[in-house]
């Protein structure tokens, strides 16, 4: 994983990388995420970060990667796969509710009051976690107050632009070349000088 920024505070450049590769260790996303850039300038304000996961798998049914039988009214799920537990885990959660669902061991789920008739059917889309799990790591990272927000989504980048008060032309630019950029597998530094460039003209009509 490599994790690039970019903007006017070295001091502070430094600090957010390491904030969020801390982030990405905290949720388990390490392994999964191939590339982040960070444009930060706060003197704007732009915040903005973009991430390269590694090409999630293809949504699978529940019953490819666990066993599932009956046991006292209940349901009991073996899972086969242990990479696909976390994702089991969150969408019973979303279905039934924490409270019927109980985490047995590493890999034995008990769904109390449940047939396994509900749960049968159910499928897995890993891709749609992961994109959940970075949004969550992304979140975590902005600044407070930076609620004026630019998305991008394609399946394996994700670029968040945030500001204060106003999302500017050259906000969603800069966001829109990161974007296209990270998509193609590799960074150039024109979204960098477009922002820095504004920065001078700022600076020449204030002398």
């Amino acid at each position: 994983m490599n994790i690039t920024v970019q903007g006017s505070e070295e001091y502070g450049n430094s600090i957010y990388g390491e904030l969020f590769e801390r982030v990405l260790i905290d949720l388990g996303l390490t392994n999964r995420v191939e590339e982040v850039k960070m444009l930060i300038f706060p003197e704007r304000p732009l915040f903005l970060v973009s991430v390269r996961t590694r090409k999630a798998r293809t949504a699978v049914k529940v019953t490819a990667v666990s066993t599932i039988t009956a046991r006292d009214g209940n349901t009991c799920l073996v899972i086969g796969n242990e990479s696909y537990a976390p994702a089991l885990l969150a969408l019973l959660w979303k279905q039934f509710g924490r409270e019927r669902i109980e985490q047995i061991s590493r890999l034995e789920i008990l769904a109390h009051g449940i047939k396994p008739e509900a749960i049968q059917e159910f499928q897995l889309d890993p891709g749609e976690e992961l994109k959940k799990e970075v949004l969550d790591a992304i979140w975590r990272l902005l600044p407070e107050g930076f609620k004026v927000r630019y998305n991008l989504f394609t399946d394996e980048v994700i670029t968040i632009a945030a500001t204060e008060h106003v999302m500017k032309p050259e906000f969603v630019q800069a966001a829109e070349a990161t974007h296209k950029e990270m998509a193609e597998g590799w960074v150039a530094p024109e979204a960098k000088t477009e922002v820095e460039g504004e920065e001078e003209d700022d600076e020449e009509g204030e002398a």
